[in-house]
């Protein structure tokens, strides 16, 4: 841990892959390679608008998520092989909780990032971000990643249907998504469409390795 932080403090990042291997994780591209990637904390296209990352591109989970990753793809490959899920975000550092939570902290999105200080799923390899694409393209999911408001939320998409805030399209394909998902063993969260937990944050502190670099 000591020379994760020095290297932190010097201003380049750790090799990622090394330490999520040491930690357990498995890196899902190994497992499956026809998985859409595309790790918006590896970029600046998030809601903090900077790279988190460096170069970073694996997608690594806990091995018991990642093979409930595999199977929701193989599910959604049966029912039409054009479709795919995309990966924004799998295992993640704690380090780079850190960076997000100091981004919203004291504002009203802090509603939507864990707090560091214990870690949330996707800190013990146990949450997945995804989307769905269809012949490689992303399909309407009635907002983007990262959306901090109400178009988001899964708990009223009725309501947004007849609202006009998403197209009946974007619900049918939130349902699609989680259908394969949730068959696979993964669980939802109300206010975020794209998030999945194999396990909840509670079994996860009380059993699992915080990713702690």
């Amino acid at each position: 841990m000591l020379a994760v932080a020095i290297t932190l403090m010097s201003g380049s990042l750790p090799d990622w892959d090394v330490l999520m291997l040491k930690a357990g994780m498995v890196k899902v591209t190994d497992l499956c390679d026809s998985f859409v990637v595309d790790l918006r904390y590896a970029g600046t296209r998030n809601f903090v608008g900077k790279n988190m990352y460096g170069s970073f591109t694996g997608v690594y989970l806990h091995p018991d998520a990642a093979q409930s990753l595999v199977a929701a793809q193989k599910a959604l490959k049966k029912i039409d092989s054009n479709y795919s899920i995309i990966i924004y975000d799998a295992a993640r550092p704690r380090s780079v909780q850190r960076t997000m939570w100091n981004a919203v902290k004291g504002t009203s999105d802090a509603q939507y990032v864990a707090r560091p200080e214990r870690g949330g799923c996707h800190n013990y390899g146990v949450a997945v971000d995804v989307g769905l694409a269809y012949a490689g393209k992303p399909v309407d999911m009635g907002s983007g990643f990262d959306d901090f408001t109400e178009k988001a939320h899964i708990t009223a998409e009725e309501t947004l249907v007849k609202q006009g805030k998403i197209s009946r399209e974007a619900l049918k394909n939130r349902r699609l998504l989680r259908r394969v998902m949730t068959e696979a063993g993964y669980k939802t969260y109300r206010r975020e469409w794209w998030h999945f937990e194999r396990y909840r944050v509670k079994y996860a502190r009380a059993h699992l390795k915080l990713l702690d670099f």
